[in-house]
């Protein structure tokens, strides 16, 4: 018992440590993409007015592609599942909890729309929603995946 949950705990922490260095990377490839030598410079629509559409996109799916790797190589055992269908149902989980992520943030932000105060430290309400819509669906993705794509 007490194995199973220093096992689980475990798991959860590299899950974290996944998820934030695959952050660093969608966001790096944000950065990267938008640059205006990229691919703003080969498309007109891809500026700041419009929200890089495509730099969000290509970004987004290099964040997911890397979380896929880091989570099958350090953080879930394979499941019963072949490895082309496990990649597409980890894509298809990422997918779907990117847009809840979405809706979520809306959510919070449609009832938070002001600098929250923290006692300590005042949040701007866009940073408090997007963490609070993070943690959320974190949760929500980390049991998908240990249950559906990584399951025994």
């Amino acid at each position: 018992m007490i194995t199973s949950i220093k096992n689980h705990k475990k798991q959860l922490i590299l899950f974290f440590i996944a998820g934030v260095l695959s952050a660093l990377i969608e966001i790096f490839l944000m950065k990267l993409f938008s640059l205006s030598q990229v691919l703003p410079r080969f498309f007109s629509f891809e500026n700041k007015a419009n929200a890089y559409p495509l730099s969000n996109f290509l970004s987004t799916g290099g964040g997911i592609l890397s979380n896929y790797f880091f989570s099958i190589r350090y953080v879930f055992k394979r499941g019963k599942h072949s490895k082309r269908k496990e990649f597409y149902l980890f894509i298809l989980l990422s997918v779907t909890t990117m847009f809840m992520s979405w809706g979520t943030f809306a959510f919070f932000h449609s009832f938070i729309n002001k600098p929250v105060d923290l006692y300590f430290y005042t949040m701007g309400d866009i940073v408090f929603c997007k963490a609070l819509a993070i943690f959320l669906i974190s949760l929500i993705n980390y049991i998908a995946k240990k249950k559906i794509v990584f399951s025994s």
